[in-house]
């Protein structure tokens, strides 16, 4: 008898998301634990180890992959299904690039606002500088940032979640859910509304391209963008440098204008290059019982 499993709902989702979360927290106490012993045994840092490059891009490696081979197991898609590579032309690519570049200068102004509302702590602060920021950590950023992030963070929630709510809701529905998960993902609400907006940008790109490498390419340009601007040797405050904890000031406005027009040249652009979306992907697959 064959029957076909439930569509991949939005509670299935959170729970996914709850998974990585629990095999953070286990990650990080057994690494600090290891960490106390080094420092005891070896007279080592323990922030040596817990910061080191290597051991947080395994942790992460570790984490996504648990939970991606356990969401691939509940949505039951064929692997080529479930992340799709597809054909990506050049005039998307340039789309992709100029809607998260105006997309991010315009909620440079929103972030402001929020930062000056509600103060970043300033152990966050230093903790982000000193991780991704710092110069001898700035191959890490870039490597963390810019590949091992959008990789692992796409291959979740628009290879898994997106592709698991289209199933049961309707795109916009389904793209709505995932951004909200994918805000939520952050844990902080500095970094919540920028998530929010880039997760529904990422959303439409997929749902009009059915390429989960266009979104991986677009997650990384997004997270190039805070990288090339806080090295800009140009002062554009509250734009360039590391972020920091600073009074609500806004963008120049043709810097907003810039924005602007690059976000609606990007949109215009990525509908020409892709005008029809493609079929809506297939469902679970039935299975014999």
């Amino acid at each position: 008898m064959e029957r076909q499993p439930a569509g991949f709902g939005f509670w299935m989702a959170t729970s996914l998301l709850l998974c990585v979360v629990g095999i953070q927290i286990t990650l990080g106490v057994a690494l600090m634990i290891n960490a106390a012993l080094c420092e005891r045994l070896l007279h080592l840092p323990s922030h040596q180890l817990t910061r080191h490059p290597l051991v947080m891009g395994f942790n992460d490696i570790v984490e996504f992959g648990v939970v991606l081979a356990f969401g691939l197991y509940l949505n039951r898609p064929h692997f080529r299904r479930a992340f799709p590579i597809g054909r990506i032309t050049v005039l998307q690519l340039l789309g992709v690039a100029l809607c998260v570049l105006g997309a991010w200068v315009l909620l440079s102004n929103a972030d402001n606002l929020l930062r000056a509302l509600l103060p970043i702590p300033q152990w966050l602060l230093k903790l982000f500088e000193d991780l991704f920021f710092s110069k001898d950590r700035l191959l890490f950023g870039v490597f963390s940032l810019v590949i091992i992030g959008p990789v692992t963070e796409e291959l979740l929630f628009r290879g898994i979640i997106l592709r698991g709510l289209l199933s049961r809701y309707r795109p916009f529905t389904a793209v709505l859910l995932t951004s909200l998960l994918f805000a939520a993902f952050h844990m902080n609400p500095w970094q919540a509304l920028g998530a929010l907006f880039l997760g529904g940008l990422i959303g439409w790109f997929y749902l009009r391209t059915r390429s989960l490498a266009l979104c991986v390419l677009a997650h990384a340009l997004n997270n190039g963008w805070v990288i090339l601007f806080a090295l800009l040797p140009s002062d554009i405050r509250d734009m360039t440098g590391i972020p920091g904890n600073t009074a609500a000031l806004f963008l120049p406005w043709w810097l907003n204008a810039a924005g602007a027009g690059a976000l609606l040249a990007g949109f215009w652009i990525f509908r020409k290059a892709t005008p029809q979306p493609p079929a809506m992907p297939e469902g679970p697959i039935a299975v014999t019982s």
